[in-house]
């Protein structure tokens, strides 16, 4: 699509914040015709206020935006409530209506949150296409290495801008930490080598003042040269441990700047509820369906006991229908031989996070799966997931971040593991370190689980046993 080029659009001291959290301060930037900028960022950094600021829509708390020129259409993040379509096909005509108007500013939130595997390519090819300025939010890192050319990370109340692709900045990312923290140690041994000389020079001071008490009392002059030599010492000691205190602090500053993820290393409270060999599942001849309405049909699966499955399919082809009806969702009538945990013995993530009690805190769940458990072990537990503060901990869920409310599922799977693990798209509104995150856990997840997910970097991360594919009804072997 061609469109008509716009002025550079000016950034001018531009401030966002929420109540007393200032999000982002004093960004200034300059964006020419025809940038693909990658907009990143943990959940609840600013990224969809700031795409909402350049398309108009809400106005900044601080600094300005030149539009010259600029006919903007913006998609939202688009949450599938819709019955009557998918969220896909509700993308898709958004994106549709967005394009229609011809504008020379895209500007898309999430956009492929909820593609399947065709709809995510073709609107790959389309956004390469696109000789107009792109603007995206995303955690989709295939979007961002293929479409964008600049990443702007939003982060500790500042806008950090690359000029490259995603996997460029987190290459030259590691290469700074790796001198950063290099530097550190360094420092560390020159604080250890400046202690260690000011220690000998405190010692050949107190021997000295030793030696010269007893001169005085044989009538002899003191001498007082080493004294004075131990004074200069401390005082230069002190100033060079000031010196390496203040460099350390500058490097502090700057590694918090640095995306990288902190690590999740998960230990699961094993019973014997997970069984290897097993058999938990088993559906012969299967079907399920809304009333009368059909929706899959022939349903043959069998899941041994630590087997890794992932469901492929087109929006709308029946997936999640599939994991209701091994769920014994009441909506959906089931036909055939169906052989399923008892639900107390399966877990399940959806990304709308529907299996957290809203109003209880994470402490209170943990206690309930683990009564045993002190309250030092909860928190101990707790803090292995990256939930440390009182604030995280002892409020109710409902008041979680997106992020926070992901490790506390994965905690409770850690807590007490169950035979099954059901996941439906549950990468979908996450940051790219919580994906991280759920990736660590679920390589070392010792049951059996079915993943249902579009996002193709993130399953090719994954331990995978077996491939499925929902297509015309059928659930077929890949």
């Amino acid at each position: 699509m061609q469109s008509i080029s716009h002025l550079p659009i000016h950034i001018t001291d531009l401030s966002i914040s929420y109540g007393q959290k200032q999000c982002i301060n004093n960004f200034n930037a300059t964006i020419y015709y025809g940038s693909k900028i990658g907009i990143i960022g943990r959940n609840g950094s600013g990224k969809s206020s700031l795409i909402k600021i350049l398309s108009g829509i809400i106005q900044p708390a601080d600094g300005s935006i030149s539009l010259t020129g600029v006919i903007s259409a913006y998609v939202p993040q688009l949450i599938d409530d819709d019955n009557t379509l998918s969220g896909g096909q509700r993308f898709n005509q958004a994106l549709s209506q967005a394009l229609a108007i011809q504008p020379n500013l895209l500007l898309l939130d999430e956009p492929t949150n909820h593609l399947d595997v065709h709809n995510r390519r073709a609107l790959m090819g389309m956004l390469k296409r696109y000789t107009g300025t792109l603007i995206v939010v995303t955690h989709d890192t295939e979007l961002l290495n293929n479409c964008t050319d600049i990443i702007w990370h939003v982060a500790n109340g500042g806008v950090t801008v690359f000029n490259g692709t995603y996997a460029d900045y987190l290459r030259e990312d590691q290469q700074k930490w790796s001198k950063l923290t290099d530097s550190v140690e360094q420092l560390n041994k020159e604080h250890k080598k400046a202690h260690q000389k000011l220690m000998q020079e405190q010692t050949r001071a107190k021997n000295s003042k030793l030696a010269g008490e007893k001169h005085i009392k044989q009538r002899k002059w003191p001498t007082i040269t080493s004294t004075a030599k131990a004074l200069r010492a401390e005082v230069t000691s002190g100033k060079k441990k000031k010196s390496i205190d203040r460099e350390k602090q500058i490097i502090a500053n700057e590694l918090q700047s640095i995306y990288i993820p902190e690590v999740i290393i998960p230990k699961f409270n094993l019973s014997a509820r997970v069984s290897v060999s097993k058999i938990i599942i088993s559906i012969n001849n299967g079907s399920c369906a809304y009333a009368d309405i059909p929706v899959l049909t022939g349903i043959n699966l069998t899941l041994n006991g630590t087997d890794k499955v992932v469901i492929h399919g087109t929006n709308a082809s029946g997936k999640s229908t599939l994991i209701k009806a091994i769920l014994n969702d009441v909506m959906v009538n089931k036909s055939g031989s169906w052989e399923c945990p008892d639900l107390r013995d399966i877990g399940y993530l959806d990304q709308h996070y529907s299996q957290l009690n809203p109003d209880k805190t994470a402490v209170e769940l943990v206690k309930e799966l683990v009564p045993d458990w002190t309250h030092a072990e909860i928190r101990e537990h707790l803090n292995s997931f990256l939930l440390r503060k009182n604030e995280e901990v002892n409020i109710p869920n409902k008041y979680l971040s997106g992020g926070e409310k992901v490790r506390l599922s994965l905690a409770l799977i850690a807590a007490q593991v169950p035979k099954l693990l059901l996941l439906d798209e549950i990468t979908n509104n996450i940051d790219l370190e919580t994906k991280e995150h759920v990736v660590q856990v679920l390589k070392d997840y010792p049951g059996a689980f079915i993943l249902i997910c579009h996002d193709v970097g993130f399953i090719e991360k994954l331990h995978i046993d077996m491939h499925y594919k929902i297509e015309n009804g059928l659930l077929l072997s890949l």
